[in-house]
């Protein structure tokens, strides 16, 4: 017996005062009702109605069952009801790790805009290279730069929120002084902030009218920080590989100019990294539909 259907169907016998009412309300057949009325009092022990040709009426066992099993059973169906809408409502506290630079740049600006649209959702954000554990820290999304190499074997799943690139760029400033390098073996005469992180960074693979070339920049100036070498190409002293996500703004706004703009880094992908369950909460969904939604297409450099 179904003790949920049975309860459900005695609440509305009871307030229908009629077994063909209670089941057109339930959109199910009388003898359907008749059955789990049946199996309900059989479970109790109890005759729970008093029938006759005119009327059903509630036993005194009945009215005791009313007055303290369906309060449960109310009290158990809203509480089941609230925990359906927070899968479909977002709300609750989102914890998301991000990488660094793009934590900074893109992630936490976008944070703003999400909880002015879904104000039932306070948000943690920890800034870190660090590859943090899902499970074992708790958190519900981790932003990682190329990411999603080895998911398929864990419990996690990566749903991929932009593609970026590193483009040569300086400061107007930079080239009137130093002029722009016309061809890519022109670079190493000039003075070059070089990004390095562990082995990404040393040699930069670059695609040029379909054919890939491989350049080495200058060891002389490195940094470990996209926002660190970004900074130093802003003094105007020396030219920088960046991400197009830090300088598509500082392009638009004259403060940077493009580089040798016929080459650039393959696409890289970014994404949020999230633990696989078969009912994702809503408020991780909902971050990440809208992530995708904000990110768009790659700026135009």
């Amino acid at each position: 017996m179904d003790m949920f259907q049975a309860i459900r169907a005695f609440r509305e016998v009871a307030r229908q005062e009629g077994f063909a009412a209670a089941a057109r309300v339930l959109n199910v057949s009388t003898p359907t009702i008749s059955r789990l009325i049946a199996d309900l009092e059989g479970d109790l022990g109890v005759r729970l109605f008093s029938r006759s040709t005119r009327k059903i009426g509630l036993t005194e066992e009945g009215e005791q069952f009313l007055r303290r099993g369906v309060a449960l059973f109310d009290e158990l169906e809203a509480v089941t009801e609230e925990f359906r809408q927070r899968q479909s409502i977002p709300r609750g506290h989102l914890r998301i790790s991000s990488v660094v630079a793009f934590g900074q740049e893109r992630i936490a600006p976008a944070i703003a805009g999400f909880m002015e649209q879904y104000p039932d959702v306070t948000v943690e954000l920890d800034i870190s290279n660090r590859k943090v554990d899902l499970i074992e820290e708790h958190f519900d999304i981790a932003i990682r730069i190329g990411g999603a190499d080895g998911l398929e074997a864990s419990d996690l799943k990566a749903k991929k929120i932009y593609s970026q690139k590193l483009i040569f760029v300086a400061t107007p400033e930079y080239v009137a002084a130093h002029g722009a390098p016309k061809e890519l073996d022109e670079v190493v005469s000039h003075r070059v902030v070089k990004q390095v992180s562990g082995t990404w960074g040393r040699v930069n693979q670059l695609w040029h009218d379909g054919k890939k070339s491989e350049l080495t920049l200058s060891g002389a100036f490195v940094v470990n920080s996209p926002n660190a070498a970004r900074n130093a190409v802003l003094t105007g002293h020396a030219i920088g590989l960046l991400a197009d996500y830090l300088t598509a703004d500082l392009i638009a706004e004259g403060r940077l100019a493009r580089l040798l703009p016929g080459y650039e880094t393959v696409d890289q992908p970014i994404y949020a990294v999230f633990v696989h369950r078969n009912y994702m909460p809503a408020k991780v969904r909902a971050f990440i539909d809208y992530l995708i939604e904000i990110m768009g297409e790659r700026p135009s450099v």
